[in-house]
């Protein structure tokens, strides 16, 4: 079954033309939040986007929003997916619909300042070798106006590629940089957000082979910071229902999995001789220390095979 697809017909001035930004926002059961991840959007001083939102077969009254949006505002397309395909494969499919040269990904849950695209884009267009920036963030859990400033939010923006690399793998915690805005053509080089547990971060350290990551120092982004919405704070059940809503062979080696990911950014970027062996010694590196949960791997599927 296709997925359904809502929006409104064209009635503002400049449709026909591609827009500048493609935002992709991918939701699940947000019908709490949404609202305001919308509203943020259409404030934004840069109008020249189209917003697309892929519901992920969402059990509340999300779709229904989406559609009153969409209704509303010829810029937002919506797309109700027929199953949940889990978070990752949503966050793909938003970005498969983008048309636009620049592309960013917006939460259901975060709200963005109004200045948000348009100083990520220009940034972007002054400087060439920059492939994605992004603002500095904010966390708050119930109100913007209680926050709390957030201190490991990096630049990798040195001259290496390999140093950029390896700093994504290092230093990366709460991943907000994904949520800046990146050049279409760059991600389109990747595999996008695959399914297992620390895809965004291979994605991210994808894009630092390819291009500069740049960081502006103005606080922009407000990230939500709860149970039900950031995944560092729910339970490894909850996480894992989050990442395969339904039994599939794609939860299975998921370490084999991430490093499969590594290698292939490796080797995917084009990069020159020397610069591939740096790289590919800190992959293989990360690889030894990361054996135990390699081994856990395998027992887990012997134990999935004999449960069958």
């Amino acid at each position: 079954m296709e997925p359904r697809t809502t929006s409104a017909p064209p009635t503002k001035p400049g449709d026909g033309s591609l827009p500048l930004v493609s935002i992709g926002m991918p939701t699940y059961n947000g019908e709490r939040t949404i609202r305001g991840s919308i509203e943020c959007l259409l404030q934004q001083t840069l109008a020249n986007f189209e917003l697309i939102i892929s519901d992920n077969a969402s059990t509340d009254g999300t779709w229904e929003i989406i559609e009153e949006y969409a209704r509303k505002d010829a810029r937002i397309i919506g797309i109700r997916q027929p199953k949940n395909i889990g978070a990752n494969g949503n966050y793909s499919a938003v970005f498969r619909k983008a048309r636009a040269p620049y592309f960013k990904w917006a939460s259901s849950n975060d709200w963005c300042a109004p200045a948000f695209l348009e100083q990520c884009v220009a940034r972007l267009e002054a400087h060439r070798d920059a492939v994605l920036v992004a603002p500095r963030t904010r966390l708050f859990s119930d109100s913007l106006d209680s926050f709390t400033e957030y201190e490991r939010d990096f630049a990798f923006d040195q001259a290496s590629p390999v140093e950029r690399f390896v700093a994504v793998g290092r230093s990366l915690a709460l991943n907000n940089v994904l949520n800046g805005v990146a050049r279409t053509e760059a991600l389109a080089r990747t595999r996008l957000i695959e399914h297992y547990v620390g895809a965004d971060v291979v994605l991210v350290a994808h894009l630092a082979l390819l291009g500069k990551i740049e960081l502006l120092d103005q606080p922009m982004f407000y990230r939500r910071m709860d149970r039900q919405t950031a995944t560092r704070l729910m339970s490894a059940e909850a996480v894992h229902r989050h990442h395969y809503p339904a039994k599939t062979r794609r939860a299975l080696f998921p370490a084999w999995r991430r490093t499969g990911g590594w290698l292939h950014a490796v080797f995917a970027s084009g990069l020159s001789p020397a610069d591939t062996l740096g790289a590919l010694s800190w992959v293989l590196r990360s690889t030894y220390w990361a054996a135990p949960a390699l081994g856990r791997d395998v027992l887990d599927t012997l134990a999935h095979t004999f449960r069958r």
